[in-house]
C-alpha cells in the first residue's frame, strides 16, 4: 500500500516540479497579468504600490487588498486608472491600465441568487490589441477546501460557469491549494477546458514571522482558456506580503481550441519582478 501512495503522490507531483521550459515566444499582441494576495497585514503600503506600479504589467488581480488600497491607491491610480469597486467585507479588487467596460462582484443566477465563489470580475474592452476579455480575482476560501475534499469549491465552480460560460476568459488568485491536492485536481476538473498557465511557481510563504523564506507551495496561479498561450512566466518579491506575486504574458492563440489539462504551458523565461 506504501507504494502504491508513493507512485500516487509522484503523479501529482511530478508535472509540478518537472515541467518541460521551451525558448519559443509567439509573435503578436500580448496581454500581461499579475496575481498577487497583498496581505491583510500589508505594512508598506507605499512600497508595495510603487513596486506594483513599476511591473509593467497589464492588469493586477488583488487578494487581501483592502489594506494596500486604503494606503496607497493614489499611487495605483497613476498607472491603473480603471478599478474595481467591492461590498463591504470584499477583499478583492482588480487593476487595469486597459479600458474597462463594467466590473463586477460575482454571478447571479436567473433566480437572482448569488452562483459560485467570491469573485470579481472585469469586462477589457482592448486587451493590448487582441480584443475583449474577461478577467476574474478570486481567494477561495480555506473552509471550502477543508480536508483535501474541494467538493464545495468545484459545485460552486459549476454554478458560476453554467451563468458566465468559459469563454475568452482569465482567471487568477490565491487558491489555497497546491496542485498536488486532490482538491486541486477536483477544481482542474471543473475548471476545463480553462486551464492553469502559471505552471507550479512556488509563491507561500514568503516570510514567516517577518523573516524573509524560501517559498515551498504554489498556491497562487493563473488559469486562461483555450485561446490564451502562455509565454513568460515570471515571480516577483514578497513585496511585504506573505505570498509573492505571480505573473504571465499571454498571446492569443486561435489555433489551438483545446488544452489538455495536463499539457504545460511553454514559458521563455523566468524573470523576477523587481
Amino acid at each position: 500500500m506504501a507504494g502504491i501512495a508513493a507512485v500516487c503522490s509522484a503523479e501529482r507531483v511530478a508535472p509540478v516540479f518537472f515541467h518541460p521550459v521551451q525558448a519559443a515566444t509567439p509573435a503578436g499582441p500580448s496581454i500581461t497579468i499579475l496575481s498577487f494576495n497583498a496581505w491583510r497585514h500589508q505594512d508598506r503600503p507605499e512600497e508595495t504600490a510603487h513596486a506594483i506600479a513599476a511591473s509593467g504589467v497589464d492588469i493586477v488581480l488583488l487578494q487581501e487588498a483592502g489594506p494596500l488600497l486604503s494606503q496607497a491607491d493614489e499611487i495605483l491610480k497613476s498607472t491603473y486608472p480603471f478599478q474595481s469597486t467591492c461590498p463591504t467585507g470584499c477583499d478583492l479588487a482588480i487593476l487595469s491600465r486597459l479600458p474597462v467596460r463594467e466590473f463586477r462582484y460575482r454571478i447571479r443566477d436567473d433566480s437572482g441568487r448569488f452562483a459560485g465563489p467570491r469573485i470579481v470580475f472585469a469586462d477589457i474592452e482592448d486587451a493590448s490589441g487582441v480584443g475583449p476579455v474577461t478577467v476574474a480575482s478570486i481567494h477561495v476560501d480555506r473552509r471550502e477546501v477543508i480536508g483535501g475534499n474541494g467538493l464545495q469549491l468545484a459545485k460552486g465552480l459549476n454554478e458560476m460557469f453554467a451563468v458566465l460560460g468559459k469563454e475568452n476568459l482569465i482567471i487568477g488568485g490565491d487558491f489555497n491549494m497546491t496542485p498536488y491536492s486532490f482538491a486541486f485536481a477536483k477544481m482542474d476538473r471543473a475548471m476545463l477546458p480553462i486551464r492553469r498557465v502559471s505552471e507550479g511557481v512556488r509563491s507561500y510563504p514568503s516570510q514567516i514571522a517577518g523573516l524573509p523564506t524560501i517559498p515551498v507551495f504554489a498556491i497562487d496561479h493563473i488559469y486562461a482558456s483555450p485561446q490564451w498561450q502562455a509565454a513568460t512566466i515570471n515571480v516577483g518579491n514578497g513585496y511585504h506580503s506573505d505570498h509573492r506575486p505571480i505573473a504571465v504574458r499571454l498571446f492569443e492563440n486561435q489555433q489551438v481550441p483545446f488544452v489538455d489539462k495536463h499539457t504545460r504551458p511553454r514559458a521563455s523565461s523566468r524573470v523576477a519582478l523587481n
